[in-house]
């Protein structure tokens, strides 16, 4: 019997909820489920450009079928008739009270990891929790792909969207602490910022780093197109996200999954995939308010990855590389075993089916 499922969430918008919502729907367009597309409103203009996505959303909608609403919370369809399913995540301790509210109007909820599930529960949502995790794409992140190395620099690589969340404070200060200007490294922050409030200059320089630290390059608001960004990862030694909370940490997946070993903070979602044997774990000092320009994190806290810890872990992936490319190796393994897309999709129909 071919299983049909309304598919409420966001396209053709450059958002994480939007680019992996349209990964899982060709997915499970691919396996023969039947797609329908409630589109969730959003004041940017969309613009769907893949064929079978553009196929989907023509089709009319029914009633007669479950619908899975992937995007945050407060954004979810309650007023769908039919088997309702919320798919969501956030990066904090906690959850909005129009969050749990929303949570609760379906019937079950999805979130990508256990620690998810379990903050879910504490935060009051009594619906049945399902863990379904996320996943990436194989063809574009695997070992495989080219690289172009700095020959004579040990790089570290960070990939993420300015602001508290990612603590890039954190990472210039421990990285200026770790290494001299006579190290052979390189720190490469690979950044987008769109907050016309926000001046990441002033900030870096607020910081007051040392004239003749180690080097760094800042690629802000650089556009990398999507078949090159495996290779970004492939041309570093190291990835470094010491962030304060994820909901699930896509770049920290996508350069395991292209074998470049990771140094993460051990702590939120990412812990769903990355562990101390695939992985250099930061300690967490202690959960701190999370304070940032998002009304979704008010009264709630976050991580604040221990410094000292993270300059050890720096340097020790420095100065043992032969051993963390073997770390690195035995993570792309295992994400490409466990953590692709089909794989996210495969569980989506597996419990589409126990419905």
């Amino acid at each position: 019997m071919k299983r049909s499922l309304i598919w409420q969430s966001r396209w053709g918008i450059p958002s994480g909820y939007a680019i992996h919502s349209e990964e899982m729907a060709l997915q499970l367009d691919t396996l023969g489920v039947e797609l329908l597309y409630r589109p969730t409103p959003w004041p940017v203009p969309a613009r769907i450009t893949h064929p079978a996505l553009q196929a989907i959303a023509a089709r009319s909608l029914r009633n007669d079928m479950p619908q899975v609403s992937y995007d945050q919370a407060n954004l979810f369809y309650t007023a769908h008739p039919g088997y309702k399913i919320g798919f969501t995540m956030l990066e904090v301790n906690g959850l909005p009270t129009d969050w749990v509210a929303a949570c609760n109007a379906m019937d079950e909820v999805w979130t990508p990891s256990h620690w998810g599930a379990e903050t879910f529960a504490a935060a009051g949502v009594k619906r049945p929790i399902h863990v379904i995790p996320l996943g990436f794409d194989p063809a574009r992140f695997h070992p495989g792909l080219p690289a172009r190395p700095l020959r004579d620099r040990f790089t570290f690589l960070s990939v993420f969207e300015w602001g508290e969340r990612k603590a890039p404070d954190l990472l210039l200060r421990a990285y200026s602490a770790a290494f001299g200007p006579n190290d052979d490294v390189l720190l490469i922050i690979r950044t987008n910022n769109f907050d016309g409030d926000v001046d990441v200059g002033r900030q870096i320089a607020e910081l007051r780093l040392p004239r003749r630290g180690p080097p760094v390059a800042l690629l802000l608001n650089q556009q990398i197109a999507a078949e090159e960004l495996g290779s970004l990862y492939r041309s570093a030694d190291c990835f470094v996200l010491p962030t304060r909370g994820e909901g699930w940490g896509m770049p920290l997946l996508e350069a395991m999954a292209c074998g470049v070993p990771v140094i993460t903070t051990d702590w939120s979602g990412q812990t769903e995939f990355i562990n101390p044997d695939l992985g250099f774990m930061v300690r967490v000092r202690a959960l701190v308010p999370a304070e940032a320009k998002c009304e979704y994190y008010t009264g709630l806290r976050w991580a604040e990855p221990d410094f000292e810890h993270l300059v050890t872990q720096m340097r020790y992936v420095y100065e043992n590389r032969q051993f963390a490319r073997a770390v690195g190796a035995r993570a792309a393994a295992y994400v490409a075993e466990h953590f692709t897309w089909r794989h996210t999709v495969e569980r989506i129909i597996a419990r589409l089916e126990n419905l």
